[in-house]
C-alpha cells in the first residue's frame, strides 16, 4: 500500500510540474483560438506537449516550437511538425496530455498518425488546415531529398507503454517505408521523461572553463591535475558563469566576510605571497581535455585544461575574493599564483563526488547544515519550489534568501517543520539549537523532517503558518510583562506546534485549498493558545519555575503541550492574564542602541548579508536607479563589531548603519534627501525584519531617561 502511493504522488508531482512549465513557457505562444473557452486550458496542455517534444528533438527555442504546432481540425494525427537542423529530417508529433498523468497511444491515435503521415508522403498536402500550409514549401523540400529520414514522435503524459496492436501499426508503417534502408523510426517521451526535461531547464548547461595550469602535476589513476594558476584566470571563471560555478560546493560564497577582506587585502597590496598563504581550489568536472603547448608535455611548458561539468567543491571564498580583488586592482591580481586542483568525476559517480566534497571542506570551519547540500533531496525540493510555485528555495549556507513573499531557506522550512512534527523531542531540539536539526542518522532530525521528501507546497505553507505565529507572537509579546512575556518568547516554537496539532494537516498537501483564510485565523487563535500555556505553566510547573529553562525540556513541553490541548479541546474560556503580568506605564528610557543589543545577544551570524530597503517610497524612487546600476550597492555583510559592523559589497570597507545609508544618499546624489535617517531600520535581515527591528525583540528596557540621539539616528 505505502508503495503504491508513493506511486502515485511521484506521478502526481510530475503531473504537477510538467503542467506548470507548459503553462509557463508556452500559453502566451500557443494559439487556441479555436476551440471552446471552457476546453481552452486543455487544448493549450495538449499543444504545449508537442511543443515541448518539439524543442526537446531539436534544441530550439520556445516561440519555434510552439509555432511548429497544427493540432486542430484536419490535422489527421500529427499534432506537431519540425524539421532536424542536420539533415533534411522530418519531425511529427502527436502528443496525448492527462492530468492524472495515464495518457497513452490507443490503436485508433496510432492509424490516425499512419495515415496522416501517408497523406504528406503522398503530397496530399490541401487536405491539411492551414497551420500545415503555411509549412508546405519546407515540407516538399525535406519530402524532395532522397536522404530523408523520418521520425514519429508519440508525447504522453503517462507511462507511455505501447500495446502489441500499437507498436505493430508503426512497425508496418517503418516496414514499409525503409524497404531501401533505415530512414523511418518511432520514438516514445513518456511523463517521466518530459518531467526530467523540466527539471534540466532549471540548471540550464554544464559549467565549462579553460584553466591555464602551470607547473603542472597529472595524476594518471584519477584522472587529475594540479598546479598553479594565475589569480585574473580565476576571476574570468567566476565572471563568465556565476554562482553555478559552486553547483556541488556546500555553501555559496559567504559574502564579504573579514576572513575575505583579508584575502582582498594580500592579493592587492602583496599579491607575490598569496601562493604561500593560500589553501587553493579543488574543482571537480565530468571532463578534461589537456590541451599541451605544441608537441612537448612538459610540466614546465603550461597545459590548457578544458573542463567540463567544473564545479568548485573548495575554495567558494577564495574565488570570490579574488573575483572581487580583481575589480579593484587588475594590475595586482594577475602577479598572484593560485593553487588548483581539477578532478574528473565521472556523472555517475556522485558517491565519490560526494566524498571527495566532504573530506575538501572539512579542513575548514563546517556546521552541520553545510553538508545537506550534498543531498540530491534538497535539489529535488529546489526544483519543486520553481516547478511547482514558481518560487525559490535555497539549502546553501551564504545564499542570499529570497523575499518573504519569494521563498524561503532550508532553515525556515527545517523549522516550520519540525513545529509541525508529532514528536515534542524535534521542537525541543529546534529550541536547544537550530543546527541540531541537521543532525543525520538514526534518530537525527534531518531525516524524520526531509526523509521523505516532503512537496514544496507542504514547506511552503508550514513556513508561511510559522511566520504567521511568530508574527502574531511578536504582537502579543507587547501586551505582556515579566513571565508571561517571557513564555510568549521562549515558548514560541511550542505556540506553534500546538497550533500545527489543531489545524487539518490535510490542507496542507490540498493546492486547491484556502491556504489564505487559514492563516487569517492565525492570531485569534495564538492568543488563545498563549492564554492557555501561561496558565499551564504557572499551574503545572510553578510561579517560580525558570522559564527560559522550561521550553529546552522536552518532558516539561510535552506536559504543557498535553494540558494545553486538553483544554482547548474542551473548548472553555481562557483565563485572562493576570494583571501583574500586564505591563504599566513607565517614563520613557533610552533604549541601548540596535547594533550593541544585536552583538550583546549574537543574533546575527558573522558573514550573514543584509539587503538594504528605503523606508519611504521617496527614497525607493530616488535611488532606485543608482541601485540598479551596479546591484551589489543594495548589500552588506555583518561584521559583529559595535563601531561598524557594516562591510558595504560595494567599496569593502566598513560602516555604521546609519552611516552607510547617508554615504549612499551622497553617491546618488539624491540632493533633497532628509538630515538624519534611523539607519538600522534601513538593513533587513530578510523576513526576520531589520536591524532595529530584531533589537526591539531583544532590547531589555533600561533605567536611563530617553535623550535624543545625535542625528536622530539610532545605531
Amino acid at each position: 500500500m505505502g508503495a503504491r502511493s508513493d506511486d502515485h504522488n511521484h506521478q502526481r508531482t510530475q503531473v504537477n510540474h510538467v503542467r506548470r512549465a507548459l503553462l509557463r513557457e508556452f500559453a502566451g505562444l500557443i494559439d487556441v483560438s479555436d476551440v471552446r473557452p471552457d476546453q481552452a486550458e486543455q487544448h493549450t496542455l495538449t499543444r504545449s506537449l508537442a511543443a515541448l517534444a518539439v524543442r526537446r528533438m531539436t534544441d530550439c527555442d520556445d516561440k519555434t516550437a510552439a509555432a511548429s504546432v497544427i493540432d486542430g481540425r484536419d490535422d489527421f494525427g500529427i499534432d506537431a511538425i519540425a524539421f532536424g537542423d542536420s539533415g533534411p529530417e522530418l519531425i511529427l508529433v502527436q502528443a496525448k496530455w492527462s492530468d492524472r498523468g495515464t495518457a497513452g497511444i490507443d490503436t485508433s491515435a496510432a492509424l490516425k498518425l499512419a495515415d496522416g503521415f501517408r497523406k504528406i508522403e503522398a503530397r496530399r498536402f490541401a487536405r491539411f488546415n492551414t497551420r500545415f500550409q503555411a509549412m508546405t514549401e519546407k515540407i516538399r523540400a525535406v519530402l524532395s531529398d532522397p536522404r530523408l529520414t523520418v521520425r514519429l514522435v508519440l508525447a504522453v503524459m503517462g507511462e507511455g507503454t505501447l500495446s502489441q496492436e500499437v507498436r505493430a501499426v508503426f512497425d508496418e508503417l517503418s516496414d514499409e517505408f525503409n524497404y531501401l534502408g533505415p530512414s523511418m523510426d518511432y520514438t516514445v517521451v513518456n511523463g517521466e521523461d518530459f518531467w526530467n526535461q523540466v527539471r534540466g531547464d532549471l540548471s540550464g548547461p554544464e559549467v565549462q572553463i579553460t584553466v591555464r595550469m602551470n607547473k603542472w602535476l597529472r595524476h594518471e589513476t584519477t584522472d587529475a591535475f594540479q598546479g598553479t594558476v594565475s589569480a585574473d584566470s580565476v576571476a574570468q571563471w567566476l565572471t563568465d558563469n556565476g554562482d553555478k560555478l559552486f553547483e556541488r560546493n556546500v555553501r555559496r560564497s559567504l559574502g564579504l566576510t573579514s576572513v575575505n577582506q583579508a584575502i582582498i587585502d594580500t592579493l592587492t597590496m602583496d599579491p607575490e605571497s598569496f601562493w604561500s598563504r593560500n589553501n587553493g581550489i579543488t574543482i571537480l568536472c565530468s571532463a578534461i581535455e589537456p590541451r599541451y603547448n605544441g608537441s612537448r608535455r612538459s610540466p614546465t611548458e603550461p597545459v590548457d585544461l578544458i573542463v567540463t561539468g567544473a564545479s568548485v567543491v573548495n575554495g567558494a571564498q577564495t574565488v570570490t575574493a579574488i573575483h572581487r580583488a580583481n575589480g579593484l586592482a587588475p594590475d595586482s591580481v594577475c602577479l598572484a599564483d593560485v593553487p588548483v586542483r581539477v578532478i574528473c568525476v565521472p556523472k555517475e559517480a556522485d558517491e565519490l563526488a560526494t566524498q571527495i566534497t566532504r573530506s575538501t571542506n572539512t579542513q575548514n570551519h563546517m556546521e552541520r547544515r553545510d553538508f545537506i547540500a550534498l543531498d540530491p533531496t534538497q535539489v529535488r525540493i529546489r526544483e519543486d519550489f520553481a516547478l511547482s510555485l514558481d518560487k525559490i528555495y535555497v539549502f546553501k549556507r551564504g545564499d542570499m534568501e529570497p523575499a518573504p513573499e519569494a521563498g524561503c531557506s532550508a532553515l525556515q522550512a527545517a523549522l516550520a517543520l519540525a513545529c509541525g512534527h508529532r514528536n515534542i523531542n524535534i521542537v525541543v531540539r529546534a529550541k536547544r539549537d537550530p543546527d541540531l536539526l541537521w543532525e543525520e542518522g538514526p534518530g537525527g532530525a534531518y531525516p524524520l523532517l526531509f526523509g521523505g521528501q516532503p512537496s514544496a507546497v507542504q514547506i511552503w505553507r508550514s513556513v508561511l503558518l510559522y511566520r504567521a505565529v511568530s508574527g502574531a507572537l511578536h504582537n502579543q509579546v507587547t501586551k505582556l510583562e515579566g513571565r508571561a512575556a517571557a513564555i510568549a518568547e521562549h515558548g514560541n516554537l511550542i505556540v506553534a506546534h500546538l497550533l500545527f496539532r489543531l489545524i487539518n494537516l490535510e490542507i496542507l498537501e490540498d493546492q486547491d485549498s484556502d491556504w489564505d483564510e487559514e492563516i487569517a485565523t492565525v492570531p485569534s487563535r495564538v492568543e488563545l493558545i498563549l492564554k492557555w500555556l501561561i496558565d499551564r505553566v504557572d499551574s503545572e510547573l510553578g510561579t517560580t519555575s525558570f522559564v527560559s529553562k522550561i521550553f529546552l525540556d522536552a518532558d516539561k513541553c510535552r506536559i504543557l503541550v498535553d494540558a494545553v490541548l486538553n483544554r482547548l479541546e474542551t473548548g472553555g474560556a481562557a483565563p485572562d492574564v493576570d494583571s501583574n503580568y500586564r505591563p504599566i506605564a513607565r517614563a520613557r528610557v533610552r533604549s541601548r542602541p540596535a547594533v550593541h543589543v544585536l552583538i550583546d545577544a549574537m543574533r546575527i551570524e558573522a558573514g550573514t548579508k543584509l539587503r538594504y530597503v528605503p523606508t519611504s517610497e521617496r527614497e525607493r524612487l530616488a535611488l532606485q536607479r543608482w541601485l540598479s546600476e551596479q546591484p551589489d550597492r543594495g548589500f552588506a555583510t555583518w561584521v559583529p563589531e559595535r563601531g561598524k559592523p557594516l562591510l558595504w559589497e560595494a567599496d569593502g570597507r566598513r560602516y555604521s548603519p546609519t552611516g552607510l545609508v547617508m554615504h549612499m544618499w551622497q553617491m546618488a546624489e539624491w540632493t533633497e534627501a532628509p538630515v538624519a535617517v534611523q539607519g538600522p531600520k534601513c538593513w533587513h535581515l530578510d523576513e526576520a525584519g531589520s536591524l532595529a527591528d530584531l533589537a526591539s525583540q531583544l532590547r531589555d528596557t533600561e533605567s536611563d531617561l530617553l535623550t535624543p540621539l545625535e542625528n536622530g539616528a539610532e545605531e
